[in-house]
């Protein structure tokens, strides 16, 4: 099968119009104003049109998914790739436009968010949202109830995240690496896994040794 191009993942993103699901928050200076566009509605977007796309987050030495400057400040980093086609996408912690300096979990996981959906842009999805405004269509604060979740909820989320790339391990040695990138990620975040034994289950469903 011919491999899909650049070109033609622009040409068909870029033909979404994502201007009724965008929200505008508050001016960061007079006459810029910042435009939303809520993860999971890209999220969908993509699950209909390329629902094979995948995306990561490179971490630093110490495996987390953040990276610090020498001012306290920092940005995080987006792998992702639509039929074959890899970007990485850098995005600062930030608030109003402005760096946060020793940036909190949740912060940083609302930076995460919104680089998802800079990274779409790049691929042609809302990218004229960026045109129009100061600096793109991203993930929107205030409407962000996953963050408000339990301690359970988030643990539950994170790893339906990881699962897809669980399912996609050629071996048990790839699929312990990734699992332990979701048990770093869970440090990273001051969480125990209420659930321990979903990896031994997930291990039994792929035949794999449960030892």
């Amino acid at each position: 099968m011919e491999q899909v191009t650049r070109a033609q993942i622009w040409a068909k993103l870029s033909e979404v119009s994502v201007k009724d699901f965008c929200t505008e928050a508050e001016e960061i200076e007079e006459g810029k104003v910042l435009s939303y566009l809520p993860w999971m509605k890209a999220h969908e977007i993509m699950m209909n049109n390329y629902p094979e796309y995948r995306w990561e987050f490179s971490e630093d030495p110490t495996g987390r998914e953040v990276h610090y400057f020498d001012d306290g400040t920092a940005e995080v980093r987006c792998r992702m790739t639509v039929e074959g086609h890899t970007n990485i996408t850098y995005l600062p912690v930030h608030r109003k436009g402005k760096a946060i300096t020793n940036p909190n979990s949740m912060q940083i996981n609302v930076a995460k968010q919104r680089a998802r959906v800079k990274a779409l842009g790049e691929f042609g999805l809302g990218y004229t949202m960026w045109l129009e405004s100061v600096p793109a269509p991203e993930f929107r604060e205030d409407t962000v109830k996953e963050h408000e979740l339990s301690d359970k909820e988030q643990i539950d989320e994170i790893w339906n995240l990881a699962l897809p790339q669980l399912n996609e391990a050629k071996n048990q040695e790839a699929g312990i690496r990734i699992y332990n990138r979701f048990t770093r990620g869970l440090e990273n975040r001051g969480l125990v896994d209420t659930a321990p034994k979903r990896w031994q289950t997930f291990c039994k469903n792929k035949g794999w040794n449960t030892k």
